[in-house]
């Protein structure tokens, strides 16, 4: 794939972290109908269409590696969450959340690119 990819997909992990650096109170309030669960779903999922434009694969393989790529970076964004303090902690369900977008994100692009 082109290195525009590679380029958006390292630029969107820079920011993930840049997030999780930031306290409660920087962020800003997220809509009370959505669960941060559900956020990190997206998250990931983003994470998982970007890995797949960044790094693609064969046709015909589904690409394991990308899903785990994504599920390692949620653990580390988690264990960075609860090393820089600033009121924030690690969370088993949040890293186990961003896994699942990761898989859901990397399924999404294996549909969209195969159909192309």
């Amino acid at each position: 794939m082109s290195s525009r990819w590679k380029i958006l997909f390292l630029s969107y992990c820079g920011v993930i972290l840049y997030v999780s650096s930031l306290s409660p109170k920087e962020l800003p309030d997220g809509p009370a109908l959505v669960s941060d669960k559900i956020l990190h779903l997206c998250e990931y999922g983003l994470f998982g269409i970007l890995a797949w434009g960044a790094f693609g694969v064969r046709k015909g393989v589904f690409p394991w590696g990308l899903v785990v790529l994504g599920a390692w970076f949620g653990i580390m964004d988690e264990c960075w969450q609860d090393w820089i303090g600033k009121s924030r902690s690690a969370d088993v369900w949040d890293a186990a959340a961003d896994a699942v977008g990761s898989l859901l994100g990397v399924m999404v692009a294996q549909l969209f690119w195969i159909k192309r």
